[in-house]
């Protein structure tokens, strides 16, 4: 049976990956200020920051790291450790996020065109990476706890006691801690795209650039080597310094910038 402390916990998670990045952009293009609304057009950078993950992981890093995964050179294996893992990763979003910008929002450089452009971007690596695995999680597990496993019988032996034992072992804790992990991933793309839009405001695109790596690469990097570290409660450890740099990063950056953008959609160039 997978303990109903378990299934709370993939559906929180779940909800989080789905209702925190849609709920901020419905209430962004929503809001209104003496019957007008306040962001119009919010969405263009959602959607510009949904694209940004798709081509920037989807659709060339992802691929390109399980055609190392194949190569048994020094090199190869050196990119895919973690620390390497961790600074790639924040390499080619960052460089897509740039890139996007500078394409499809020469426009739109307000704060909030900043935010919206992160829920979009953080909001489909949720989705992508952790939703649809809590989904696969929520089903299997109302098929295993109603003793509907006819379809996991159709599964080589090995492969059937692995998925069970994964749903039915891991600690309740581990899939709460999954929706904390997203939190504060979707917090992280939210001020990593404020930071690159504000470098296109301000004329500073490349220290933009290499400042939003680095912060990327940190935190990635910070994460994995205490998960990997094997201490005591590692798990917990990680999402809340995850989650402390984060909010860090929204004190000392994010929220301060908001005044140094403009407040309207600019006029197209002539």
């Amino acid at each position: 049976m997978v303990p109903v402390a378990s299934i709370v916990g993939m559906t929180l998670t779940l909800l989080i990956c789905l209702l925190l990045p849609l709920g901020g952009l419905v209430w962004i293009v929503t809001k209104r200020r003496g019957g007008v609304r306040v962001y119009p057009q919010a969405g263009r950078a959602f959607a510009a920051g949904m694209l940004t993950f798709v081509a920037s992981q989807v659709l060339t890093r992802i691929p390109l790291m399980a055609w190392l995964s194949g190569q048994s050179a020094p090199w190869a294996q050196w990119l895919l450790s973690g620390p390497a893992a961790s600074f790639t990763a924040g390499l080619f979003e960052e460089t897509g996020r740039l890139l996007v910008m500078l394409w499809l929002l020469r426009r739109f450089h307000r704060w909030i065109d900043g935010v919206s452009f992160g829920l979009g971007h953080g909001g489909i690596e949720a989705v992508l990476l952790v939703g649809l695995t809590q989904l696969s999680n929520l089903t299997l597990a109302f098929l295993i706890n109603s003793g509907q496993t006819a379809a996991l019988d159709q599964l080589p032996a090995a492969t059937r006691d692995m998925v069970l034992n994964a749903l039915t072992g891991t600690p309740s804790l581990d899939f709460y801690l999954a929706g904390v992990e997203r939190i504060a991933a979707i917090g992280l793309h939210v001020g990593l795209s404020v930071l690159i839009l504000w470098g296109i405001v301000a004329g500073r695109r490349a220290l933009a650039w290499v400042v939003a790596v680095l912060i990327h690469g940190v935190c990635n990097l910070a994460a994995v080597l205490l998960v990997t570290s094997g201490i005591p409660g590692a798990n917990v450890i990680a999402e809340v310094v995850l989650l402390a740099l984060v909010i860090a990063f929204w004190a000392v950056f994010v929220l301060r910038s908001r005044p140094r953008f403009p407040s309207e959609i600019q006029p197209a160039a002539r």
